[in-house]
């Protein structure tokens, strides 16, 4: 397809440009782009009702046809035959290209995409180095004519392989699922109406196109004014020639990174900016050499860089708004592009003929310079466009649907376990009810603690200092608590057998109670089953101050705290947006949790289930059993600070089988994510490891090892609990 284009653009050229005067360039440039305007609106409509799969490979049957019958007719009328080759290539050759893009996006989730492109791109650069090759070489053996009966084969062989690579995956059932919109048809002017992301390449297609015609032009005529015939037929293959294997070159070593580095509006943005750096030059230092390299950079720069980013673009686009728009916005708005530009390379012609070059040069630069500023603000479009696709396919995902084989591939952290063997009750090691007593009775026997006309209130803390499951729940559920029984009820929390009502009682009164239930949850002297409950409590409170003890305890040393403070936020965070959560606070928490040990991420458990489970906003029903803790609390905390619907319809295409949400979900999370949370979060996406991980220094085992310290203490810490066997009495002589 790519062969065909490059030969068929040196043959077009060639064989016009022989036929007719350079004036009359801008005239057919301008009726080609009308053209191509009215095929566009017709290829949207059939796109829209047919899908690019059999329209595509039919239509370059048509053009192969359609060579055939100007090959025959090209000795006895070569000047029309020279109209129609270019209204054929102009037209056709675009819209081609177009549908062939179309197809790939709808087989590719948007980060698979990313990743095939370079090597999609990558054969559409040989493909223009055998085309240019070809073109040059037949020009130098044989005529102009020779160039159609070769072209017509090419498409032959398109069609055939376009036909293929539309084949539907083997998980046709999970692509058909996930794109519910490509059914119907949609009205481009309304779907360009609705979407100021599109509207947005709309404006910076046009400024392009217009710039690289104006620069096109120059180097045209500077080119005709050189040389003529079959000799200016090779000058052309040439030059397309080497800008293939330049942009080859490029495509091999630096798009991919440019795409990672830089992002997809940026890479398009690199297209302007190579036309404003090589205009500026060629306007400098005048001459064939000048506007020759203005034009390779800017060929060079679009056929790389910039083709890649642009086609990624329309990833996350609905299948049916694609359809409806991505034609008549690749070729229809090209035109119109190119027609503008003809029409203002012609005024300029008639206004300031000495000068005319100059100008159209200039005017090139100041189109490009104002394309640049239109690309920059690609990136939040293509950000909430992203978010739109990845909610419209929510309503499609069912987790429900994946197999146990499937779950365990998927999940490439503990998601696919089932933690809930882990699950623990507190019991006599982690807290004797004679601990939960000893604060209470202690506090009972220091005289002058309470005054006469409390002695109701020193009853009552009594009950609580009771060893009496019943006593003490009774005394917690007779009347609500009043703060001078908080410090003696929060103890509680770490019996078993009254948690559950301690907790009750502390959530009526925690609006008033709040500094001391966040001194003790940042106390790190208190009992582990404490400091975890307390979290719980704090989620009755939606309020600032609870708020900043929350996000102090997202540093906590221990994960469960971290989880609880996590979830709870969020449900503040709901009840009441007013809140204040500091943005990079929360970011720093982040990378704190996932700079671990994969071990030590995977192995990561919650020890008590309690009431609040309803309160993630990322989990479901489906999801609860299965997830990584680690995983879900990280997302947690991304939800206080990133849209949380999005996050959460992420969440879960991470977890299913469907390649297209799956891949959605990813590039998201890739676009929406700082770079440096992204790249430590990603191998606890994306399984990276190599089946031979190389041996690491012995520095990096150290610092692992000094970064693991507050968990072997903690280990240590419940081995002491243990019951210690005796030593064998030691054998005598």
């Amino acid at each position: 397809m790519i062969g065909f284009q490059m030969a068929g653009k040196a043959t077009r050229d060639a064989l016009f440009l022989s036929s007719f005067d350079i004036s009359a360039l801008p005239t057919m440039v301008i009726v080609a782009a009308f053209l191509s305007l009215g095929l566009a609106a017709l290829a949207a409509k059939a796109m829209t009702r047919w899908g690019p799969g059999l329209l595509v490979p039919a239509t370059f049957l048509m053009s192969a046809l359609l060579l055939v019958v100007e090959w025959t007719l090209i000795d006895a009328f070569r000047r029309p035959i020279a109209v129609v080759m270019y209204l054929h290539f102009t037209a056709l050759g675009a819209l081609l290209v177009s549908g062939f893009w179309s197809i790939v996006n709808e087989r590719f989730d948007p980060r698979t995409a990313k990743r095939q492109i370079g090597r999609i791109a990558a054969g559409g650069t040989v493909g223009a180095v055998v085309g240019g090759v070809l073109a040059e070489r037949i020009a130098a053996v044989s005529s102009i004519s020779t160039m159609l009966p070769l072209l017509a084969f090419l498409h032959i062989a398109s069609a055939v392989l376009v036909y293929q690579v539309q084949a539907p995956p083997r998980s046709s059932d999970n692509l058909a699922r996930a794109r519910p919109e490509s059914e119907g048809s949609a009205s481009a002017i309304r779907v360009l109406t609705h979407s100021p992301y599109l509207r947005t390449l709309v404006a910076l297609v046009v400024l392009s196109t217009l710039s690289e015609g104006l620069i096109d032009f120059v180097f045209k005529a500077r080119a005709a004014e050189e040389f003529d015939g079959d000799t200016l037929l090779r000058f052309f293959a040439v030059f397309y020639t080497g800008a293939s294997i330049i942009t080859m070159l490029v495509q091999a070593t630096t798009t991919r990174r440019i795409l990672e580095r830089l992002g997809l509006a940026k890479s398009v943005a690199a297209l302007p900016s190579a036309v404003v750096v090589g205009g500026t030059g060629a306007l400098l230092f005048p001459g064939l050499v000048s506007i020759l390299t203005a034009r390779a950079m800017e060929s060079v720069t679009r056929n790389s860089v910039y083709r890649s980013a642009y086609e990624l673009l329309f990833g996350p686009v609905a299948p049916r708004d694609k359809r409806a728009t991505k034609a008549l916005i690749d070729v229809g708005v090209v035109r119109l592009g190119d027609a503008a530009g003809g029409g203002v390379i012609q005024a300029t012609l008639l206004v300031a003929a000495r000068q005319a070059w100059g100008v159209i040069l200039a005017l090139g630069v100041i189109l490009s310079a104002l394309a640049l500023w239109i690309a920059r603000r690609l990136q939040r479009g293509y950000l909430r466009t992203l978010e739109r696709s990845l909610l419209a396919q929510a309503d499609h995902l069912d987790l429900r649907d994946m197999d146990d084989v499937t779950q365990t591939a998927m999940l490439h952290t503990a998601g696919g376990i089932d933690l809930t063997q882990f699950r623990t009750t507190l019991s006599a090691e982690e807290l004797r009810p004679e601990q939960a007593t000893t604060t209470p009775a202690q506090a009972l026997e220091r005289p002058g603690l309470f005054s006469s006309a409390l002695d109701p209130e020193i009853a009552r803390v009594a009950e609580l200092a009771s060893r009496d499951a019943g006593r003490v729940r009774q005394a917690l559920t007779a009347s609500a608590l009043r703060p001078v029984h908080v410090p003696f009820v929060i103890p509680l929390l770490a019996w078993d057998p009254v948690a559950k009502d301690a907790i009750a009682a502390l959530r009526l009164v925690a609006d008033r109670v709040v500094g001391q239930l966040v001194d003790a949850l940042l106390d790190q002297d208190q009992p582990f089953a404490v400091r975890r409950r307390i979290p719980v409590i704090l989620g009755s409170c939606p309020n600032q101050r609870a708020v900043e003890g929350l996000l102090q305890a997202l540093d906590d040393r221990r994960f469960e705290v971290r989880y609880r403070a996590g979830r709870v936020l969020s449900r503040i965070r709901t009840l009441e947006p007013s809140t204040r959560i500091e943005r990079e606070r929360v970011l720093r928490a982040v990378d704190r949790e996932m700079a671990v040990d994969r071990g030590v991420w995977e192995g990561r458990r919650v020890l008590d289930q309690l009431e609040d489970e309803e309160w993630s906003p990322v989990l479901d029903e489906v999801l609860r059993e299965r997830a990584d803790r680690s995983l879900e609390h990280v997302f947690t905390m991304l939800a206080l600070v990133y849209p949380p619907q999005p996050l959460k319809v992420a969440f879960q295409g991470i977890h299913t089988d469907d390649a297209i949400l799956r891949g959605t979900a990813l590039e998201y999370l890739e676009t929406a994510l700082p770079e440096g949370v992204w790249t430590k979060l990603q191998p606890f996406l994306e399984d990276t490891r190599s089946k031979s991980a190389p041996m690491r220094q012995s520095g990096e085992v150290l610092a692992d090892l000094l970064k693991s310290q507050h968990s072997i203490v903690i280990q240590l810490e419940s081995l002491k609990q243990l019951p210690v066997k005796p030593k064998p009495d030691k054998p005598s002589d």
